[in-house]
């Protein structure tokens, strides 16, 4: 099954800036969220997840500390890795990619599936050729790729 695989290339935000934004519209759309990060990083996204807005509350919760069995409760969770793709493609979670972390990149494999967001760091040379190398690689499979840089505004620039 072909994913859909969105780039997004940070410029002058960090993701604890950008990525409450981007879950509130997962929610908007009824989507479930997975933001598959480093631990070092959990708790300051959380921070940043819950006080992005005063207005407006995420639930979600950091997996292997706020565990539910099914993680049914909570509809936005904070891990390492990413859950084994088991649902549907209309149920299954929408996968954020933080902080240098990708799905593999075999070619070969059918472990990408769904909605999934790469937020890098564009000054980051290393996170910077990973996507690259990621874009490169998908490039030739069924994924369909797009690709938005921060713009001087707070947006999103499509460049491809």
């Amino acid at each position: 099954m072909a994913a859909q695989i969105a780039f997004y290339q940070l410029q002058s935000r960090s993701v604890q800036d950008v990525l409450p934004s981007l879950l509130q519209k997962t929610r908007d759309a009824g989507k479930l969220a997975e933001i598959i990060a480093p631990e070092s990083i959990h708790n300051d996204l959380s921070q940043a997840i819950w006080t992005a807005q005063p207005d407006s509350w995420l639930p979600h919760g950091i997996v292997g500390r706020d565990d539910d069995p099914d993680r049914s409760g909570c509809p936005i969770w904070i891990m390492t890795q990413a859950t084994a793709t088991t649902k549907t493609s209309d149920s299954e979670p929408f996968r954020f990619y933080v902080d240098g972390l990708l799905p593999t990149t075999d070619t070969n494999s059918n472990a990408i599936s769904g909605r999934v967001f790469i937020i890098f760091d564009g000054h980051n040379d290393a996170n910077l050729r990973a996507a690259r190398q990621a874009w490169k690689s998908w490039r030739e499979t069924d994924h369909e790729l797009s690709y938005f840089e921060q713009d001087d505004e707070k947006g999103w620039v499509k460049k491809f």
